[in-house]
C-alpha cells in the first residue's frame, strides 16, 4: 500500500470498498491515515472517485441503441465481433451483451428463411 498513490488509497478505502478484503482494507486505512492528508484533500479525491464510477456504471448499464440491433439482424456475425469488442473497450458491457443477443436473432432470422426455401423447393 506504501506505492499506492493517494486517490488510489482514498478510493480503496471509500468507492471501490466492496471490491477488497478486510485485510486490504486496514492495510489502505493505515496507510492512508499514516499520511496525514487534509481532510480537502480527502474529500476532493473521494468525489472525483465517485464520479468516475457513476461514469463507468453508466456506461456499463447504458442500452443498445435501435439502430445497431437493426444492423445486428441484417449484418450479423462480422459486425457483431467488431462492434462488440469496440463497446466492451470502451466499457460498454450491456451494449455488448444485446448486441449478440440481437445478432443471434439476425442469424436465427437467415436459418429459418433458408429452412423454408429450401423446403419449398425454391431456389435460394
Amino acid at each position: 500500500m506504501r506505492r499506492t498513490s493517494d486517490t488510489e488509497l482514498i478510493k480503496i478505502v471509500t468507492v471501490d470498498r466492496g471490491d477488497y478484503q478486510e485485510a486490504a482494507l486496514i492495510a489502505a486505512e493505515k496507510e492512508l491515515a499514516g499520511r496525514n492528508l487534509p481532510v480537502e484533500r480527502i474529500a476532493s479525491a473521494k468525489e472525483t472517485n465517485e464520479a468516475e464510477r457513476a461514469i463507468k456504471d453508466r456506461k456499463a448499464n447504458a442500452p443498445l441503441e435501435v439502430y445497431w440491433a437493426i444492423l445486428a439482424v441484417i449484418l450479423p456475425i462480422v459486425f457483431q465481433m467488431i462492434m462488440s469488442g469496440i463497446f466492451i473497450t470502451h466499457g460498454y458491457e450491456r451494449k455488448s451483451r444485446e448486441l449478440t443477443k440481437w445478432t443471434v436473432l439476425g442469424i436465427a432470422l437467415y436459418v429459418v428463411y433458408v429452412i423454408f426455401k429450401v423446403g419449398s423447393g425454391e431456389e435460394l
